[in-house]
């Protein structure tokens, strides 16, 4: 549609920005929002050309500030961005322009401005805050006389939050522009408290899906600039910023930096409460390297974290006192600073040539006071000159001028340099390569399926080398510079790291690094030659010709992370646990059948024990040195040559498993190695020393995990299973539950313990995907809190996610040689589940060696043997030895026998080199070693027999013991506990079940009532357990009350709270109930700790039964007060209260005897009208009152 001759004008006059002619013309009553051509406003004119006078005066007549009829879909906020002027962005922010609306290619207003280089635009958009989401705060909420803002304040208080100059100098010319934020005194106060609700909010994840952390930090940093005016006496504002004006412009005579204000800013960082902010880590990780005084300087590195770009400190028109864009040397508002140093200089000139100064000085002083009144005369002569010149530069600007758009020029060619055209010759080759192999396989019909596979194969493998570079890289800096990267990271480290008793070793890491050069010698013959080449061709027939083309070990010794020693345990040994890594420069290959392959970047982590015994009385003091790890270490490493052809998932995956097989059945418990340093010792007993005894887990439950799969709705549930593990190299898995999140498995596994004193048992929750399981959680369980005690049946809480608690029963058996002890155990057992599903007695077999084994009747060559040891379903294996007729295999194979009088120990000598042949078998059953008087056979010589035909003085040296499983002090069933700790796994305490049923429907029964923390609680007098009552204090409870248990575990040193309920809360919402959740955490030594409940919704009387947990000395929890908070889930901006109640509770009552499970009265927020409460107990349950 043409335009007709009034529309056309206000058209042209807004493009040219001739405000008169514009306002002329809109008093016609010409449209406001006419289209041209191409579909733009006059306002889009405007703003295009960087017209903030005309924007304002459209905006007056109403135009439509959100206005996309453009043929692009462009909006007046995206034209103003394109110009580069960030007043007439504010300008049209404040009118109600819409941040995230897009054109038509999907990009948005600061998206376009960071294109074109509008920097200061980009900051602008992104750090606005409206009017409307301020005024929220104005609002009296519930039972509040007034809001926490005064409605005043709202103008100024936004333009403090929106700035991008984060200079104190400018904020507190802000601060001085708006009378109002001042006057009163008292609205600085409530100023500040509004800011802590900003920060709380903004990083609160129950009230915004994704936690504004730069709000929070720029909330925190005006927030503590304000409270430094606070903390003057005076009510004279202004005067108290001029004077922090004064001490943020001084600057050092040196070099001018201004010292006083980079301590106030990292200060500032220092004191931001909420350490695991991500933003917060990234500001200290930037500062902390920087010496103070030097640059980059706090200011810049703030100012570029918030606005997430570089800071032009140098920039040519920036205020060299508040920072500030498009101004001179002083600026407009920083002019009074200047004015405050020249009156200061001319004071101090009049007293120095004043009448009672010039009868006591002489003539020399007198002089040098003249000059100095002098120097102050020039220099307030050159303030007002360049006031002057600042103005008449300002008057000088041409209103109709506009800025032109730059857009950026790319340079079109192959580069100007060598490095960018060979680069370029690569990719083009990769493309090239690319479209070739996708050509063939259409040409040659093969199915789509294939370029999936390859592409998946490619996606996976790229994933896994960035993850083994980062991981590679990690390893590099831990060993160049270890106290550098630990400080740098010093915040990130869990608590467990700073273990009192581990020691580290400095010293002996400077030895290694010494003598590496020459161990390589030595490992190269000792270990590689002499020991590893003859293992691997024995493993396989394809292996035969196994030899190692190139052995370098680096220049980059390993590392021993930190040694932890034990003495008190065997009086003629010494036990040591040490952490070694290793992320060397080492490179190997290897050649089979003419095949070379090679590994470098090898990284490996475990955690090794050392065993000096026996001690004997000559030197050199020790027998003999037994080294193994205690449970299979960590190895990753980089194929190169052949063996990138096989570096793919699957294959890689099956490499390293067979890897860490045969690593495990070297020296990964029960297996080790034993080096004598004396000759004539008999050693033979350090090899099969028995283990100290056998833990039962049984995995009971879970809930309230994470949800892990997502659906399209937003909400799922997950699949969860959980991988168990204590000792030695053996992990079980338990059965995956579809779809919940509160799944139950009933499962049993057993543990065979070598040393309980510093490992413990350890639970990983996953979730089962078709891919990459999903983490859900771990948590452990110390072993040597078990030791001497009965069943312990407990809630952990799982760590590294969000939420989720893990209910397993723990019961440590020690080992007994005494008959006797069998009979115990079946009623034990039998008080569990069927019998015969438990073990009652542990074998433990030492497989020495063979004699004169037959050589191979296919091949006519000596076999390469190893023994498989099966006791019914439970089968264990030797490693595979090459070429050896007496083999010598010192194999520890630890068996759990669930019917010792029954079963029968088998022996099978394999050859591998024939296909696994059997060589000869050994059967022997176990009662004959029950009834030895020593449940015992030392080592003897027996006989092996032929599968086919006999064998002629063909012998196995064999070492067997049987050990029978003592459980701790039985306990009655009227002892058991209704609590989460200490509670047995009886048979009463199983749904009763008809004979009928099957194996399976009995461990589904398993401890149904004890393994169930939700049942009817029962009193027991081991525990001291009392419940509650009757109590004075909830006579009155006008915001309800909360059910709170309350324990302590003296034996894991850890608090356990258990949030229980909540009853009769205050309504916080107009129209429906509220949603309730209540937030935990201790003070003052835990602060940085809070725990939160998951949030029921529409209910005043919400149950949640959440235990949480804080590990420390029962001395340092009693100095700690538990503070409760019921919090209402609402959205960030709602109109509605928030908090609906608290409580804090004094520790230092803290019985860990007893457990306290009570109600307690919830005061007013924000308030201390119900004082600090103490631990409740000897009180009964209030519940039937409820």
């Amino acid at each position: 549609m043409a335009l007709d001759t009034g529309e056309k004008t206000i058209i042209d006059y807004a493009t040219e920005g001739s405000f008169e002619d514009v306002e002329r013309v809109l008093k016609n009553h010409v449209p406001v929002d006419v289209h041209d051509e191409h579909g733009m406003t006059p306002l889009q004119h405007a703003a295009f050309k960087g017209h903030a006078n005309i924007c304002s005066l459209l905006l007056a007549h109403d135009a439509d500030v959100n206005d996309h009829e453009h043929d692009q879909g462009y909006t007046a906020l995206m034209f103003g961005a394109l110009s580069g002027n960030s007043e007439v962005v504010r300008i049209l922010l404040e009118a109600g322009a819409k941040t995230h609306q897009t054109n038509r290619i999907g990009r948005t207003a600061a998206q376009l401005a960071a294109f074109t280089g509008q920097k200061q635009c980009v900051d602008t958009i992104n750090n606005y805050v409206t009017l409307e989401d301020l005024k929220y705060y104005t609002i009296p909420q519930g039972q509040e006389a007034e809001g926490k803002l005064p409605e005043s304040c709202v103008q100024g208080f936004q333009r403090l939050l929106i700035t991008i100059n984060f200079n104190p100098v400018h904020l507190l010319n802000i601060i001085c522009k708006y009378s109002e934020l001042y006057q009163p005194k008292s609205n600085l106060k409530r100023i500040s408290n509004t800011l802590s609700l900003i920060i709380e909010r903004s990083l609160d994840a129950f009230h915004t899906n994704e936690p504004n952390d730069t709000l929070a930090i720029k909330s925190h940093y005006i927030k503590t600039l304000i409270d430094v005016l606070l903390e003057k006496d005076t009510d004279d504002i202004e005067k108290t910023c001029n004077e922090l004006r004064k001490k943020f412009v001084h600057g050092n005579e040196n070099n001018n930096f201004r010292m006083y204000e980079e301590k106030f800013i990292r200060e500032t960082i220092r004191n931001f409460p909420y350490k695991q902010c991500p933003l917060l880590q990234q500001l200290v990780r930037l500062i902390a390297p920087i010496p103070l005084g030097q640059n980059p300087s706090a200011l810049s590195v703030l100012t570029t974290t918030l606005n997430g770009r570089a800071f032009e400190d140098e920039a040519p028109n920036r205020c060299d006192a508040c920072g500030q864009l498009n101004a001179t040397r002083r600026c407009t508002a920083c002019k009074s600073i200047s004015s405050i140093m020249e009156n200061f200089v001319s004071n101090l000139a009049n007293k120095l040539t004043g009448t009672t100064f010039q009868k006591n000085t002489d003539k020399k002083l007198s002089n040098s006071a003249e000059k100095l009144s002098n120097s102050a005369e020039q220099l307030s002569n050159s303030a007002e000159q360049l006031s002057n010149s600042a103005e008449q530069l300002s008057n000088s600007n041409d209103s109709n001028s506009f800025r032109k758009i730059q857009i950026p020029q790319a340079k079109i060619g192959l580069g100007s340099t060598e490095g960018d055209l060979i680069s370029m010759i690569k990719r083009y080759l990769e493309i090239v390569g690319l479209v070739l192999i996708v050509w063939i396989f259409g040409y040659f019909q093969f199915s789509v399926s294939w370029i999936l596979l390859i592409v998946f194969i490619y996606l996976f493998r790229k994933r896994q080398r960035a993850q083994f570079k980062e991981r590679h890289k990690m390893l590099n800096e831990m060993n160049n510079n270890e106290e550098q990267y630990i400080r740098a990271r010093l915040d990130e480290l869990p608590s467990w790291v700073f273990f009192p008793d581990v020691e580290r070793a400095e010293w002996l890491n400077r030895i290694i690094k010494q003598v590496w050069p020459y161990a390589n010698k030595y490992l190269d013959k000792a270990v590689f030659h002499d020991v590893m080449i003859p293992m691997i061709r024995g493993t396989s027939v394809a292996l035969s010709d196994f030899s190692f083309q190139k052995l370098d070990l680096g220049e980059i010794p390993p590392r021993i992370g930190g040694v932890k020693v034990y003495t008190d345990n065997v009086r003629d040994q010494v036990m040591m646990d040490i952490e070694v890594f290793y992320a060397g420069d080492a490179h190997v290959k290897v050649k089979v059948k003419g095949i070379v392959c090679g590994i470098k970047d090898i990284q490996f982590v475990g955690h090794l024990r050392i065993i000096l015994s026996p001690l004997i009385n000559t030197i050199p003091l020790v027998g003999a040195v037994t080294y193994f790890f205690l449970r299979n270490p960590s190895l990753d490493f980089k194929l190169t040559d052949a063996g990138t052809l096989i570096d793919i998932p699957a294959l890689n995956d099956l490499m390293l498993v067979q890897i860490n097989d045969i690593l495990a059945s070297m020296m990964v418990l029960p297996n080790r190695q034993v080096f004598p340093l004396v000759s004539d010792l008999q050693i033979g007993y350090l090899r099969w020393s028995n283990p100290q005894g056998v833990i039962r887990v049984i995995v009971i439950k879970a809930k309230d995990i994470v949800q892990a799969d997502i659906n399209l709705l937003g909400k799922g549930k997950s699949d969860p299973f959980v991988k168990v593990k204590a000792q030695g190299n053996v992990e079980y898995k338990t059965k995956t539950i579809n779809n919940t999140t509160s799944p139950q498995w009933n499962e049993v596994f057993e543990f065979v313990i070598e040393q309980y004193e510093s490992d413990a048992v350890e639970f990983e929750m996953y979730d089962e995907d078709p891919g990459k399981d999903d983490f859900l959680g771990r948590a452990q369980y110390p072993i040597n809190t078990l030791v001497g005690k009965e069943a312990v049946n407990t809630w952990l809480t799982l760590q590294d996610v969000k939420r989720g608690s893990l209910n397993v029963s723990l019961q440590y058996f020690s080992l007994s040689t005494q008959k006797s002890a069998l009979e115990n155990i079946e009623k034990n057992n039998s008080q569990i589940m069927q019998q015969d599903k438990l073990s009652k007695a542990l074998l433990v077999v030492f497989t020495d060696r063979c004699i004169n084994l037959p050589s191979s009747k296919r091949t006519h060559r000596e076999p390469n043997p190893f023994c498989r040891i099966k006791v019914d379903s439970i089968e264990r294996k030797t490693q595979t030895l090459d070429s050896q007729t007496n083999p010598s295999f010192e194999h520890v194979s630890h068996i759990l026998c669930s019917n010792p009088i029954q079963q029968q120990l088998i022996i099978e000598v394999c050859d591998a080199r024939s296909n696994n042949e059997i060589i000869g078998i050994f059967q022997l059953p176990i009662k004959q070693i029950f009834d030895t008087d020593s449940m015992s056979i030392d080592s003897q010589t027996f006989p092996l027999k032929g599968v086919s035909e006999p064998l002629d003085n063909v012998s196995i040296v064999l070492h067997l013991s049987l050990h029978i499983l003592s459980p701790g002090r039985p306990r009655s069933l009227s002892q058991l506990s209704a609590t989460n700790t200490d509670q047995d796994v009886t048979k009463d305490s199983l749904t009763r079940a008809s004979p009928k049923r099957n194996s399976s429907d009995v461990q589904q029964q398993l401890v149904s009532s004890v393994l169930n923390p939700e049942s009817k609680s029962i009193t027991s007098s081991n525990s001291k357990t009392r419940l509650i009552s009757d109590d004075p204090d909830l006579k009155s409870t006008p915001y309800g009350m909360i059910k709170l248990g309350i324990s302590y575990a003296a034996s894991r040193k850890s608090l356990s709270v258990t949030i229980h309920a909540c009853k009769n809360l205050i309504n916080v919402h107009r129209s429906n109930l509220p949603d309730p959740y209540v937030r935990v955490h201790l003070m003052p030594d835990f602060k940085k700790d809070v725990k939160k409940t998951k949030s029921i919704h529409d209910t005043i009387n919400p149950v949640y039964d959440d235990v949480f947990e804080w590990s420390a000395s029962l001395v340092e929890i009693r100095r700690q007060h538990l503070y409760i908070d019921v919090k209402n889930n609402s959205p960030l901006f709602a109109n509605e209260k928030t908090r609906m109640g608290e409580i804090e509770i004094d520790l230092s009552n803290l019985d860990p005897e007893n457990t306290s499970i009570a109600w307690y009265a919830l005061q007013e927020p924000n308030t201390s009208a119900g004082g600090i409460m103490k631990i409740k107990y000897d009180a009964h349950d209030l519940t039937t009152h409820l």
